[in-house]
């Protein structure tokens, strides 16, 4: 028996979340992350030629003649920026179930105003979502340098002040007080699960973000991905498994092999018939494997060594195979269990 079906209860899938760190500046938009600036502003005969607006990557006249966007990376406008803002997180401040992001008002302040910076991160970074608490964006485009972070429940705030923007969360931090202005408040928000970014603070922040001046601004964060280990209990019995698959084992294999002259049992190394001069050879060249093992191998008192473990699906087929790290020797009087790991 060279097949045995696995009780379920011996197989365990078990997820565990990894976190990998990322850093990104204002100069990286090569990369995909970009940073916007939103403004509150009328459709009425909104016109892209005249729109205010964001532009990435390289100019081409080919294209712009063509009537295409001519920036390689992409036009981003103020105006529909803002509104989609809105849209998204910040649609009604007083029911924020309409909105994605933290519903709890007791420890998400959101307050959009007539602007907003938008950091925008691609999933392929973050993954299934940032990591909360894991966000510092250092700004120093201005003669200030500002340094956020996130608290955790999609705030974002100054560290000089964080002491005061602790004091802001839990005293007049209400859910119906939000009066989030001065030094120590929330100046803008993070939504984990979509990698955006916003700096909603029209005051002293309104240029956090943006990537003006000489420095820019650098962005660290940690992405959250899901790994799914599966461990597979493999339970050999007394009498089983007992046999081996090995080619060489079969009578009528191929392949090239020398043996020192006069060698004792030469015989057991090569196959039945092939009787090389001086105690070296080569066998068939080819041949097709047989059911019909050597004679040693058969006997009772023959152990196999344990090399490999497949596991198989209900259609037999191979899904994964366990290499283990040293060959174990098959003992028919002793039942084993063999453990195999694997990430997916």
């Amino acid at each position: 028996m060279i097949f045995k079906n696995l009780d379920p209860q011996d197989a365990l899938i078990s997820p565990f979340k990894t976190f990998k760190d990322f850093t990104f500046t204002n100069v990286d938009s090569g990369s995909g992350v970009y940073a916007i600036e939103g403004l509150s502003g009328s459709w009425h005969n909104f016109n892209t030629s005249t729109a205010e607006s964001h532009s990435f990557g390289d100019y081409s006249t080919i294209s712009a003649s063509l009537g295409k966007d001519p920036w390689s990376l992409g036009t981003w406008y103020k105006i529909p920026t803002y509104w989609s803002m809105r849209h998204l997180y910040y649609r009604d401040g007083n029911k924020p179930f309409y909105s994605f992001g933290n519903t709890d008002t007791n420890k998400c302040y959101r307050d959009l105003h007539n602007r907003v910076n938008v950091i925008s991160i691609p999933q392929k970074f973050y993954s299934e979502g940032i990591k909360p608490k894991s966000v510092k964006l250092t700004d120093d485009s201005t003669d200030v340098t500002y340094t956020i972070y996130d608290d955790g429940q999609g705030n974002l705030y100054d560290n000089t002040y964080s002491a005061s923007f602790a004091a802001f969360k839990s005293s007049s931090w209400d859910g119906s007080n939000l009066t989030a202005e001065g030094s120590g408040s929330a100046i803008g928000n993070i939504f984990y699960e979509h990698g955006v970014i916003t700096i909603t603070d029209t005051g002293s922040y309104s240029q956090v973000g943006l990537g003006n001046g000489t420095d820019g601004w650098e962005l660290d964060f940690k992405a959250s991905h899901t790994i799914y280990e599966h461990e597979y209990m493999c339970n050999i019995g007394k009498t089983e498994f007992n046999t081996t698959t090995n080619i060489s084992a079969t009578s009528g294999r191929s392949g090239s092999i020398t043996v020192a002259p006069n060698s004792p049992d030469a015989w057991r190394v090569f196959a039945p018939g092939d009787n090389p001069d001086g105690g070296s050879g080569s066998v068939k060249t080819s041949y097709n494997a047989t059911e019909f093992a050597i004679n040693h191998t058969t006997h009772s008192d023959f152990s196999p060594y344990v090399t490999t473990v497949g596991l198989y699906n209900d259609h037999n087929d191979l899904l994964a195979i366990g290499k283990l790290g040293r060959p174990i020797k098959r003992d028919k009087d002793e039942a084993f269990s063999i453990v195999v790991r694997f990430d997916v």
